[in-house]
């Protein structure tokens, strides 16, 4: 399974590599489908791949051998802050006793939603929103309390990610801190919780 938190480019355009020499038997979208000629480029490298496309909705459940996960959103569009942020994909993971809370690049708004329909808790992993950014609603951080906070992002991009005050505010709630501008390939196993990072 391939899961597209949503469709913009720096989380799309990867897809043929991903493909390449791989057997993946889905691709999962979440139900807003902007912006437009990312997602038909995704349906044709699906096609050519010969690969499903499914989508996933907030409620929906799935168990995959060790593996469950709760979809928490998209639950409806937020026409605020960026749409498509807003729109992304959010997973509970549930898996040989770990909780990991993935989320996608939802933005405040988005965030606040999540926590007001419930079934937010601590987490052991969380995949901190959108590269890390400033953009982040406090509260749903203080809820979640992760012990390990995980931040995809490109080193040196334009956009200062990942923010300062948002990084303050993880340690400052216990979580230990990875990034892959700085710690490469960061890799969590299980049982247990221990991150294996593939340098820079």
């Amino acid at each position: 399974l391939v899961m597209l938190t949503h469709l913009h480019a720096d989380h799309a355009e990867g897809l043929p590599g991903v493909l390449r020499g791989r057997r993946v038997g889905e691709i999962a979208l979440g139900a807003y489908d902007e912006p437009a000629p990312e997602r038909q480029r995704v349906l044709h490298w699906a096609a050519r791949a010969g690969v499903p496309v499914t989508e996933v909705r907030a409620g929906d459940r799935v168990r995959l051998g060790p593996l469950r996960w709760r979809v928490l959103w998209p639950g409806r569009v937020i026409d605020a802050g960026s749409v498509p942020n807003n729109a992304s994909v959010v997973l509970d993971v549930r898996t040989r006793g770990l909780r990991l809370l993935l989320l996608g690049d939802v933005e405040p708004e988005a965030q606040r939603a999540i926590l007001a329909a419930g079934g937010v808790g601590p987490v052991d992993v969380l995949k901190v929103a959108h590269h890390g950014s400033a953009y982040q609603a406090p509260e749903l951080l203080a809820v979640a309390r992760p012990r390990l906070a995980l931040v995809s992002v490109g080193a040196d991009n334009d956009y200062g990610h990942p923010a300062a005050e948002t990084l303050t505010q993880l340690r400052r709630l216990g979580a230990v801190v990875a990034r892959t501008d700085h710690d490469g390939t960061l890799v969590v196993t299980a049982p247990g919780l221990r991150l294996v990072t593939g340098g820079r």
